[in-house]
């Protein structure tokens, strides 16, 4: 495999690596992916090009680590151990993805690590209470891994000074296509899909929607999903033109497909959230290509504000000085191959 560095302004730095099928580009602002070409087709939204400029000025978190917290807590204000903590507003009234001074935007540090069929890149940053006014620090190294198999694999791996909340994930954004076409001819596939629908403050009410039972298929293609007679879904998609829910999925397991390629996910976090970037019209940028509909996330994590839904029994609740670790792959398979 060959691996390419380039260096552009702002300190961004791309990680280009390459095999005989398939290149992907990881980037140091905000621990991203930028680009994934299976042979011609790249299969994430993202600027190579001009990555120093595109990056850090959009507001749809392309391909980046999202934390402290991936999603929104309720008006950007919970209680843990007692102790009452507000936090930044910055999708008012609630906070999301972790405030201005979130993963997202951080220069990582990173080192390489090559092996036989595989790469590693150690992206390596810290959390500080003083920065984003979660209870406690957090050291914090995210681990890409890219193999000859045409996977590509996240590990988290933290350790916090005090019990605090941690829920990361990654923002990619996957379209499939290679002619530019919206998501909508997607395919969602997995033995359990449940849907957690949004209440009045869009968020996340536990009380899922069995998509498996409403359709009468493991199998579920997005357009159909956005004109579903059912009212339960078609006010939801209503409500954010498209998708921007939890689900659960059977043990962590589901593919995403159309035509040509199957993107094959595999996660231990306990939901997985997906978007179809509804909205484009708010980034004034001339850089802002995007329709509607041009690509579906999949961000693997634990339940947006699950700490005011569950309490004591969030799963983002990390215990002090005890390590946390989280993984999903994503394998991509041709199958015209």
């Amino acid at each position: 495999m060959n691996i390419n560095i380039e260096k552009q302004t702002n300190g961004i730095e791309l990680i280009k690596i390459e095999n005989a099928s398939s290149k992907i580009v990881f980037t140091n602002f905000g621990a991203r992916i930028v680009s994934w070409k299976i042979d011609d087709n790249n299969i994430v939204l993202g600027n190579e090009v001009e990555a120093d400029e595109f990056y850090p000025n959009n507001p749809f978190y392309f391909g980046a680590t999202v934390g402290r917290f991936g999603g929104r807590i309720e008006n950007g204000t919970f209680k843990l151990n007692g102790e009452t903590y507000q936090l930044e507003q910055n999708d008012v009234p609630h906070h999301l993805h972790g405030g201005k001074n979130g993963l997202s935007d951080k220069l990582f540090d990173y080192e390489i690590e090559e092996e036989a069929h595989r790469v590693r890149v150690i992206f390596r940053s810290q959390l500080t209470e003083e920065m984003d006014y979660y209870p406690g620090d957090i050291d914090l190294k995210v681990i890409f891994t890219y193999d000859e198999t045409s996977t590509w694999t996240i590990e988290y791996e933290a350790i916090a000074t005090k019990d605090t909340l941690f829920n990361p994930m990654n923002h990619v954004y996957f379209n499939l296509n290679s002619d530019n076409k919206v998501v909508d001819n997607h395919v969602l596939s997995s033995d359990k899909i449940q849907m957690f629908p949004l209440g009045d403050n869009n968020l996340p009410v536990l009380q899922p929607i069995d998509l498996v039972e409403v359709f009468g298929q493991t199998s579920i293609n997005l357009g159909e999903l956005f004109e579903a007679k059912d009212e339960r879904i078609a006010s939801q998609v209503t409500k954010v033109q498209g998708l921007d829910h939890p689900f659960e999925v059977d043990k962590g397991t589901f593919t995403l497909s159309n035509d040509i390629l199957t993107l094959h996910v595999q996660t231990d976090t306990p939901q997985v959230v997906i978007f179809t970037l509804n909205d484009t019209t708010g980034w004034k940028s001339p850089m802002n290509i995007y329709k509607a509909h041009s690509g579906v996330t999949i961000e693997t994590q634990s339940m947006p504000n699950d700490i005011n839904l569950l309490g004591e029994h969030a799963h983002s609740i990390i215990k002090a000085k005890q390590p946390f670790y989280a993984k999903t792959s994503y394998r991509i398979e041709n199958k015209m191959s």
